[in-house]
């Protein structure tokens, strides 16, 4: 009784932390703010979190973990390059009701130690630093091997297998934060779609990957706000039904549904 109700007030708190970030950002969101529109005291946002920066890691760990739940089931369930469609969609849906994505994404905007970096010094392709969402897992759950890596850098992508190919995360290392775990989900689902036989044989070209990653992190840039739910479902398959015949083998793009999944059952 005492630990749910522990659980229930720290996750007030992160949902109170998110709507607040969200629309003011990490310097413009006072903690008192936080708490008292998670309707508890300062002393009981203390408890579970000991700074701003704590809390607002907690906002990013959520989001990521919402989105790596999503992706991975809708993987599971489908082919790789459905699954990335489906992950479009869970996306723009994500943004117009979900305000942990949102504020996930405008916090890795911003400078603060909830960010996720990219491993430094010239590691071995593949390396992370893991965040506590993925720190701990083994390799076979999908995190790491299975490319739904931090920092959008991907174990066994094109170019990392000593190839002598260009290395395709130098394209992306620019990104930063959520951008970051996000073009990290989407490599990995395109690259598994090409273990898979679902795409064309260009063998260590970077044009698909780049095309595909650029499109989905401008999905955040154009439907962060103000679009309504059918417009954004409307763009997002307006944009697969022009990508698809990029990517797939002649005459294979009429396999895949580039409309809304159906909703999953609750």
């Amino acid at each position: 009784m005492v630990q749910e109700r522990s659980e229930r007030t720290r996750g007030r708190l992160v949902e109170a932390g998110a709507g607040l970030f969200d629309r003011r950002g990490y310097a413009g969101a006072t903690l008192g703010e936080i708490a008292a529109a998670a309707g508890v005291t300062k002393g009981a946002l203390y408890f579970h979190f000991a700074s701003k920066e704590e809390l607002a890691r907690a906002v990013f760990e959520q989001a990521e973990c919402s989105l790596r739940s999503a992706c991975g089931d809708r993987g599971a369930s489908s082919s790789p390059l459905q699954g990335l469609i489906d992950a479009g969609y869970w996306l723009v849906d994500a943004l117009g009701a979900d305000p942990v994505v949102r504020a996930a994404f405008r916090l890795g905007r911003e400078d603060g130690g909830w960010q996720v970096q990219p491993r430094s010094g010239g590691g071995a392709p593949g390396d992370l630093r893991p965040t506590r969402a993925t720190a701990g897992r083994p390799a076979s759950d999908g995190y790491a091997s299975g490319g739904y890596a931090s920092g959008g850098f991907v174990r066994g992508g094109p170019g990392s297998d000593g190839s002598g190919a260009a290395d395709p995360r130098s394209a992306f290392a620019g990104l930063r934060g959520f951008h970051s775990v996000w073009a990290g989900v989407v490599r990995g689902l395109l690259a598994e779609a090409g273990r898979a036989g679902e795409l064309r044989d260009r063998s260590g070209a970077l044009g698909p990957e780049t095309l595909v990653v650029t499109a989905a992190c401008g999905l955040e840039v154009v439907f962060a706000e103000g679009f309504p739910a059918e417009e954004r479902a409307r763009r997002v398959g307006a944009l697969w039904d022009w990508l698809l015949p990029c990517l797939v083998p002649p005459g294979a793009a009429g396999e895949y549904r580039t409309r809304p999944p159906a909703p999953q059952p609750a």
